[in-house]
């Protein structure tokens, strides 16, 4: 398979770069196209967990090559390597899920408690930047529900998400799954400089609709010196788990 792709500005995270939520999204929905598997989860079946490594930071508005691996595949700059992508199992446990109510609370404190931070370099980011519109963005921005460490948001997504069956793409079910484990972190960690995405591994258990009140909650899990480890999920209001991740987190050297 040697095909490209393009990561539109509009699906920033730090404003130069790609979200890596969505860019491993789109390298994982690369990898299924390989496998010859569905772009979307059907109603009674999940789609196998995909681990994406992210490598270096993906320029936006720019070709970049897709190039198969001996277990998968690989987004490339010319030579250089940006992520790489393989199907694996993921086993993963989730906490004690919040109420709708709860989720929507720590959501909107997320928010405002983004909005006001001076010199926030993420305003814009597409999947928890609050500069961005409800239409154009996801702004996802948990905050903390309980004493576990587990923060929660609401989201509906939008109807301009949907793609040719009403449903939103993989690409941005893994935006929607990717900043609230950082966030988690931040709490944990308030003196931390910001902290970067370095692997996601995703399973997408059912199809996730546009226009429904969804929950997304994140955890932290361990730390390993500047490695940390958490997890996402996101949960229709009948408490059902649409797509789960576990993720790695770096702290950047000094």
């Amino acid at each position: 398979m040697s095909e490209t792709c393009v990561i539109p500005r509009r699906f920033n995270g730090p404003p130069a770069s790609g979200n890596g939520g969505y860019v491993a999204g789109v390298l994982a929905t690369a990898l299924y196209r390989q496998l010859s598997l569905p772009a979307v989860p059907g109603d009674d079946a999940g789609l196998p967990a995909v681990e994406v490594t992210l490598r270096a930071p993906p320029p936006l508005d720019e070709p970049l090559r897709l190039r198969a691996t001996d277990d998968g595949l690989a987004l490339m700059r010319g030579e250089s390597l940006l992520a790489e992508a393989r199907v694996v199992l993921l086993d993963i446990v989730l906490p004690a899920l919040p109420t709708p109510a709860q989720a929507v609370a720590a959501g909107a404190i997320g928010r405002l408690r983004a909005a006001s931070r001076i010199g926030n370099s993420y305003l814009s980011c597409f999947g928890c930047g609050v500069g961005r519109e409800p239409h154009d963005g996801l702004r996802i921005v948990p905050s903390p529900v309980g004493d576990d460490g587990t923060v929660a948001a609401d989201w509906t997504p939008d109807a301009g998400l949907a793609d040719h069956r009403g449903l939103v793409p993989d690409p941005i079910v893994w935006a929607a799954l990717d900043c609230p484990a950082g966030i988690a972190w931040n709490y944990r960690l308030q003196d931390a400089p910001p902290l970067v995405t370095g692997r996601m591994t995703v399973r997408i258990d059912a199809p996730v609709p546009v226009g429904e009140s969804l929950m997304v909650i994140g955890w932290p899990i361990e730390a390993e010196g500047r490695k940390l480890h958490a997890g996402t999920a996101l949960v229709d209001a009948r408490g059902r788990v649409l797509a789960r991740s576990r993720q790695l987190w770096m702290i950047p050297r000094a």
